[in-house]
């Protein structure tokens, strides 16, 4: 138990720093807070759209599974990891950067669990779970990536819950991804 409260201690001192490099920058690049806020704002919403357009096989996709296929397993792998974090969020309860740190956050939030951060988780899942969708994983990827981070920089979420969130939505929108190539080939 020690050791575990002793690696916590490092992950929040280690986070308070990033969350502190990162405020700092706020009043030297007004231009980089502009896409972080519209990209932490909306990026989920430009996932689905792209999701749409791929399931609609708009853009034909060559692969072994089909497009509906592996968007389905994007959906079920981002809803079955927000409902596995939510237990997690609750046992944690863990405060957002916001509610400890002396700032207000680039992109207005209620106060609340921060531990892990279900925009990571589901921005994962949803692009691990289209790794059969050749082109359109890059995409999903990037804007996943690109939404991890802007949750940090808008100080929203410490790095430690980004982290976290974007292992769990990784790992299960991989394993959604190839049960559904397992069961519908």
């Amino acid at each position: 138990m020690e050791l575990t409260s002793a690696v916590w201690r490092q992950f929040t001192r280690a986070d308070a720093a990033v969350t502190r490099s990162l405020t700092e920058m706020w009043p030297k690049a007004p231009w980089l807070n502009a896409v972080m806020i519209v990209t932490a704002k909306y990026t989920p919403i430009v996932m689905l759209a792209v999701l749409v357009v791929a399931a609609s096989d708009v853009i034909e996709v060559t692969t072994e599974v089909t497009a509906f296929t592996s968007v389905a397993a994007s959906i079920v792998a981002a809803l079955v990891i927000r409902t596995l974090h939510e237990p997690v969020s609750r046992l944690t309860s863990r405060p957002r950067p916001f509610d400890t740190e002396p700032f207000e956050p680039l992109l207005a939030h209620d106060r609340g669990e921060s531990f892990p951060s279900n925009h990571a988780a589901g921005a994962m899942a949803l692009a691990c779970g289209a790794i059969h969708l050749p082109g359109y994983n890059c995409i999903l990827l990037t804007l996943a990536v690109g939404l991890c981070f802007s949750r940090i920089y808008c100080g929203l979420h410490h790095l430690s819950d980004v982290v976290v969130g974007a292992v769990g939505g990784t790992t299960c929108g991989i394993v959604c991804a190839f049960v559904s190539h397992s069961f519908f080939p």
